[in-house]
């Protein structure tokens, strides 16, 4: 008995033989029938073989079900429809060998498969389960990943050091003689001597400092500096006391729940998982004039800002085919009114909603869902009466209500009793306050003919003066009254004044009149795949200050390159383009510089004719570095075509390594490029 139970064991491995080629030898059928060709004989090979090793398998079935491992019930169900299955093939096999039946047989040959899947079905149930077929359902329901182990240094105390302690401890500053940029100089320490003691967090200053009190010489960081935060001081000490060790991984057990709260900030956020929307819904939304973009590269959501002012119903119904999608929508300056907001409850994920500058009442302010975790009303008629209970409802962490008439006494009321943090601006003490820069209404920035200029109404309505020369603008510059009209490539540069406030900082945007369009090209180096849209390099849209927000194409030097060997991981964009079509004056490119995130402007820029299968550099340009600590920005560079080649080679070269000083010292940069055109 045994034995034969041994050989049983055998009926998974010899089952997928004949499910296999039953499968094969249908698909040779199907294929026979529609295509006319001659498959008699695989086909009649196939129904052979299938029909043998389905005998063999019913017969290891049997001899497995004597162990009485499985139910009585499902396994008798499975065994009679695998003989009914085997027979089935049998007679398959006769009505192919004896040419009958023809008419019929790929009718009984559907049959036969139906059961085979069926069969399959129910063995897999005995040994998986019930549910290991059942797809997995998306739900609209928040998911927690969870890690069951973290490498203490990268992941934790690295991004904290980084944080709160390099600013001080630094090659450009080195306060007490101690660098934290890396590893090797942690372990190496300070003046004072080493900075932590493993196993013993007590006696290691790294810990014991941050302890000390504020007004002492010795805490760290010192006062008027960001400090760490609670949870952060108690990690240090946890990897501390777990051996200080750089590559260790810690493994989280279920009873530290302390530390699982104090690491949530270091694990993946909670995400909503939602489906894609459609490219229908999403171009719908273009042609009505609403700008969309991605929340991000990792999830579905969407982000909506309607550019016009007139909003309709039309537009309204057109959000609602994403309304699970949509997570973030600005309606602002719009005449959105009560009886459209009606059906803003529809949309169960909107998180971020900006609605300023609208004829929205408390009426409206009640169609609002409780999803909303941030609120612009800034502007608008909602009043003390209808705001109370609508924080009785509202789980809104922020909501913004500036120029509403909500009085000082009403916004003292309201902000004791609210747990969302109410912000009502400035009124009578603005004396002091800087102004806001000029917005624009339309955030596009590239035109072909010309394009028109409307800036949003500023609170507190200051004056707005502008200038296009790349001068900075003054008091005496042009003053804004009207929608104006650009027709060539120019920078405008805005500021607003008002009486008793500061002037805002000077607002800076690059017109770029267009003249094509890339379409003969070929791209011959690679983004990473992380940022890798190699279309959106030629699609004639911008993107933000965000690198991740899917326009732009981010290109590093990989470790394995080798010059010569494998170019495409260089780091650097090179592009050739055809120019035999039309003749273009000069060619740009966007790029994004953000130290903070490891990206750099480009070094170099050079252009090469290579129309008779040369390599003639026509033009070349080295570009300064940027210091540590400038903002984030972008900006056009424009590449000069000075002769008249039917064919040129772009090469923008990246700043290959992070400048001294930076946390990441000495490490490859980021080129990240978003557009290429003929300007």
């Amino acid at each position: 008995m045994e034995i034969l139970e041994y050989l049983g064991k055998f009926h998974p491995v010899v089952l997928h033989l004949p499910i296999g080629a039953l499968y094969l030898t249908f698909c040779l059928v199907l294929l026979e029938k529609f295509f006319k060709n001659d498959y008699t004989i695989p086909v009649r090979f196939g129904l052979l073989f299938s029909f043998v090793f389905a005998i063999i398998s019913c017969l290891l079935g049997y001899l497995l079900s004597l162990s009485g491992d499985y139910g009585q019930d499902i396994l008798n169900l499975h065994m009679w429809l695998g003989i009914s299955t085997a027979i089935f093939n049998g007679f398959l096999l006769w009505f192919h060998y004896k040419s009958i039946y023809k008419k019929h047989f790929i009718s009984f040959f559907t049959i036969t498969i139906i059961l085979l899947t069926v069969t399959g079905h129910f063995g897999g149930t005995m040994t998986h389960g019930e549910d290991f077929l059942k797809p997995p359902l998306i739900k609209n329901e928040l998911v927690f990943n969870v890690k069951d182990s973290v490498n203490f240094y990268s992941e934790v105390v690295r991004p904290i050091i980084d944080n709160k302690c390099v600013k001080c401890h630094n090659p450009s500053k080195s306060r007490g003689g101690l660098l934290m940029n890396n590893r090797e100089n942690l372990l190496k320490g300070g003046k004072s001597g080493k900075i932590f003691l493993a196993n013993n967090s007590l006696e290691s200053n790294l810990y014991n400092y941050l302890l000390l009190p504020l007004d002492d010489d010795l805490h760290m960081p010192p006062k008027g500096n960001a400090q760490l935060k609670q949870h952060e001081i108690e990690l240090l000490k946890e990897w501390i006391d777990s051996g200080a060790n750089f590559e260790k991984f810690h493994k989280i057990q279920e009873t530290e729940d302390q530390l699982i709260k104090n690491l949530a900030s270091f694990f993946p956020k909670p995400q909503l998982i939602v489906s894609s929307p459609t490219n229908t819904d999403i171009i719908k939304l273009q042609d009505l004039n609403f700008r969309v973009e991605r929340n991000s590269n990792e999830n579905n959501f969407i982000e909506a800002k309607f550019l016009g002012k007139d909003f309709q119903t039309i537009h309204l119904n057109a959000l609602l085919k994403i309304k699970e999608q949509l997570i973030k929508l600005d309606l602002s300056h719009t005449n959105l009114n009560d009886n459209l907001i009606s059906k803003f409850r529809r949309f169960k994920n909107l998180q971020y909603l900006k609605i300023n500058d609208t004829d929205i009442s408390n009426k409206g302010l009640l169609s609002i869902g409780n999803s909303i975790v941030s609120l612009n009303l800034n502007n608008t008629k909602v009043s003390y009466e209808g705001l109370v209970p609508f924080l009785k409802k509202s789980s809104a962490k922020n909501i913004y209500l500036w120029e509403t008439n909500i009085s000082i006494e009403n916004q003292k009321k309201l902000s004791m009793s609210s747990i969302s943090n109410l912000n009502f601006g400035v009124s009578d003490f603005s004396k002091g306050v800087p102004l806001s820069p000029p917005k624009p209404i339309s955030e596009q920035t590239m035109f072909s003919d010309s394009i028109t200029i409307e800036f949003f109404k500023p609170l507190g309505n200051p004056t707005i003066r502008y200038t296009l020369d790349d001068t900075e603008p003054d008091s005496l510059s042009v003053l804004y009254s009207k929608p104006f009209s650009i027709y060539n490539s120019a920078t405008l540069k805005t500021k607003a004044f008002k009486e008793g406030w500061l002037d805002s900082k000077v607002g800076v945007m690059d017109f770029i009149k267009v003249e094509g369009i890339l379409k003969n090209y070929v791209l011959k180096t690679t983004p990473d795949n992380r940022y890798r849209h190699p279309k959106k390099l030629f699609d004639g849209i911008i993107g933000g200050i965000n690198f991740r927000d899917g326009h732009w194409n981010g290109f590093i030097r990989t470790k394995d390159y080798v010059k010569g060997v494998n170019e495409r991981n260089s780091g650097d964009l090179v592009l050739e383009i055809d120019l035999t079509d039309k003749k273009y004056s000069s060619i740009g490119f966007h790029s994004l510089e953000s130290l903070g995130e490891y990206i750099m402007f480009p070094e170099s820029i050079e252009l090469y004719d290579i129309s008779q299968n040369t390599n003639k550099l026509i033009y070349s340009k080295k570009l300064a570095k940027s210091s540590l600590g400038a903002p984030n920005v972008t900006k056009f560079f424009k590449v000069p075509i000075l002769k008249t080649p039917s064919k040129v080679k772009l090469v923008v070269k990246s700043n290959k390594k992070l400048p001294k000083g930076h946390p990441a010292e000495g490490e490859f940069a980021w080129l990240f490029i978003d557009e290429v055109l003929f300007l």
